[in-house]
């Protein structure tokens, strides 16, 4: 859990865990990232976090997040 004391929860931008599927890389892929994207984030980059063994699901993600111009990111733990 410490990640989550580093890092904002990602749900203060869109609620992740409404996804009902496996959280994997199509989750990302597929359901996230264009989420993110369509708040105006152009650069969307998950890493880091654990991966529960038994499923290949992420657990405690991070996303890495920018909007053009900021000139920084911005950090979110998930999962």
């Amino acid at each position: 859990m410490e990640m989550r004391s580093r890092y904002r929860d990602l749900d203060e931008l869109i609620d992740y865990r409404e996804y009902e599927g496996d959280w994997t890389l199509s989750f990302e892929e597929n359901w996230l990232k264009p989420r993110l994207k369509a708040l105006g984030y152009t650069h969307v980059r998950c890493f880091g976090g654990k991966t529960c063994e038994y499923d290949g699901s992420f657990r405690e993600r991070i996303c890495e997040l920018a909007r053009p111009g900021s000139g920084r990111a911005e950090f979110f733990v998930y999962g």
